[in-house]
């Protein structure tokens, strides 16, 4: 199994706790974290949630790439910023 590496922001509070967790189960935090993420995984997919749940808003965005115009102006603001 390949390994990546995840960067996530949360509280202070929460990485706090689950320190904690991993300390009281002999575990690293990254193996705790990769663990309980899991099992989050798993009682999502039990409990029968789908995608539809979890982003009921369909915030995908459609993407649509710059023009010349709208480059050549972005590269004038980022000169007038140095």
């Amino acid at each position: 199994m390949t390994t990546a590496v995840l960067n996530v922001k949360i509280t202070a509070e929460l990485k706090e706790h689950l320190r904690h967790y991993a300390e009281s189960n002999n575990e690293t935090l990254s193996a705790a974290t990769e663990r309980l993420l899991q099992l989050a995984f798993e009682s999502a997919e039990e409990a029968g949630v789908s995608e539809d749940d979890v982003d009921s808003q369909h915030t995908e965005e459609e993407v649509t790439p710059l023009t010349p115009k709208e480059i050549k102006a972005l590269r004038k603001f980022l000169k007038k910023k140095k």
